[in-house]
């Protein structure tokens, strides 16, 4: 008979008792918390930047929001899309007292009132209507209205409830500052070339309870029907023929037939669009033909960036949109009215060329558009460009160096393309060969003429056809 003895092993590892593994996990996690306490009071400063950069709102990318209290959102209620806010906007103030109230109190147009409506709207998340953070400086210059209509407009959104403002504007402090730097550093990967020093104030575009229940609910659309439309027997009433005769009597409320005559673009291109089956869509911000241009060129000029944008010519799609080259320009801040594209890529060129760099081949590149960015990082934009050393005060009053720049290329096109003469078709082979027959007969016909003539005065007579010579 043979006995079966377990003999353990002490040196493998051996099971935790019941309750050891708890008590050993929250030992380590008391140890931590005393770490990033003590942490925190060695410097407290640190501590608040990173509380203010967790608290930017997602999409910020280079200005410092101010971050927003506790509870304030909750509290207040988002629109439902940036088109049916400004519907509402529209419908308070024309048919409400409220609204024409808070009008006749500011002192401010409606049609005014819907422009700072606006512009407001183009800065707010399209979800929520929230986190509009821009500077008033800012609003005025793109939309063409004063400092004084922007402050009256925000004082009527926050009369009739549409504009919530969730944090006032300040200055910044020393720790404000350095979050806001090291933003700017996580956004473009360099240090801002200056500090920002103040924040504008936030603002949320709310859709209060008794503006909704005040505006009637606009009108569903009938489906056309699919059928061929039967023609009309004759004898029947004529179609009204003028687009009066034709609307209907009762119009959408945010468009009251005419009694407020407000042409504003941007409900026109909302509308446009929800026409063409695109809702909730938000308007897109048009770049500067400059830019546009720069941009072009710049694409043309550097083969690393037709890896990312243009058309692939194996399958025929586009890889991507111009508009990533723009932000590159933008980000960088270079001013695309003194640097053209072609300045912009000779530039990179000479840089790379001092360094000792080249182009990667576009098999070995994973992220060209990462790669233009930290070309263009790298080199200093404040100073005067290629073309304005160039043109040499050939500049017009009020002209741009890059629109001066063009304008000399495009006339020094025109001068070649007049001067150049129009070569003709290249002749056939047929007519060659009669060209050349006919010059050798023209050949043959001189030196007979000439050997005549030389007979005549030596006083010979030459007989055609024959080689003799016959005396007088």
């Amino acid at each position: 008979m043979s006995s079966e003895v377990s003999v353990i092993d002490p040196a493998l590892p051996q099971p935790f008792a019941a309750g050891e593994w708890e008590a050993i996990v929250a030992a380590a996690v008391a140890n931590v918390a005393e770490i990033e306490a003590a942490q925190a009071q060695d410097d407290p400063a640190e501590a608040a930047v990173d509380d203010l950069l967790e608290a930017q709102p997602v999409g910020t990318r280079a200005a410092l929001s101010l971050p927003v209290p506790a509870g304030t959102c909750a509290r207040t209620p988002t629109w439902h899309s940036r088109r049916t806010w400004l519907e509402l906007c529209e419908w308070i103030v024309t048919h409400t007292d409220r609204g024409r109230e808070a009008l006749k109190r500011h002192s401010i147009a409606a049609g005014t009132f819907l422009r700072v409506c606006a512009a407001h709207a183009e800065y707010a998340e399209s979800t929520t209507g929230r986190h509009v953070s821009v500077s008033l400086t800012t609003l005025a210059s793109k939309w063409d209205l004063s400092t004084d209509k922007l402050k009256r407009g925000r004082r009527v959104l926050k009369a009739t409830g549409l504009g919530v403002e969730l944090a006032r504007g300040k200055k910044l402090n020393g720790i404000e500052r350095e979050a806001a730097a090291r933003l700017y550093s996580q956004a473009h990967g360099h240090a801002p070339a200056r500090l920002q020093v103040g924040a504008a104030s936030v603002w949320a575009l709310s859709a209060p309870h008794w503006a909704v229940e005040a505006m009637p609910a606009p009108e569903k659309p009938q489906r056309r029907s699919r059928r061929r439309p039967t023609r009309a027997p004759r004898g029947t009433a004529a179609r009204p023929g003028s687009r009066a005769e034709r609307r209907s009597s009762r119009s959408a409320p945010q468009s009251p037939g005419g009694s407020f005559p407000v042409n504003l673009s941007a409900r026109k291109d909302h509308q446009a669009r929800e026409r063409a089956g695109e809702e909730n869509s938000t308007s897109t911000m048009i770049r500067p033909l400059t830019l546009q241009r720069a941009a072009a060129e710049l694409l043309d000029r550097i083969p690393a960036l037709r890896a990312a944008v243009g058309f692939d010519d194996s399958t025929g799609r586009r890889r991507g949109h111009i508009g990533s080259v723009c932000d590159l320009l933008v980000d960088a801040g270079i001013d695309t009215d003194r640097w053209t594209g072609a300045d912009i890529a000779q530039a990179l060129n000479h840089d790379g060329t001092a360094r000792g760099w080249t182009w990667p081949t576009t098999d070995a590149m994973t992220s060209p558009l990462r790669l233009v960015a930290y070309r263009l990082s790298q080199l200093d934009w404040t100073g005067p460009s290629l073309t304005e050393r160039k043109i040499g005060g050939r500049d017009l009053p009020g002209e741009t160096p890059a629109a001066t720049a063009h304008r000399l290329v495009k006339a020094r096109r025109r001068a070649l393309a007049d001067t150049s003469a129009t070569q003709a078709p290249r002749a056939s082979a047929e007519l060659r060969r009669a060209l050349r027959a006919q010059l050798a007969a023209d050949l043959e016909a001189r030196r007979q003429a000439a050997a005549r003539t030389a007979c005549s005065e030596k006083g010979h007579v030459v007989s055609p056809g024959k080689n003799t010579f016959q005396a007088r």
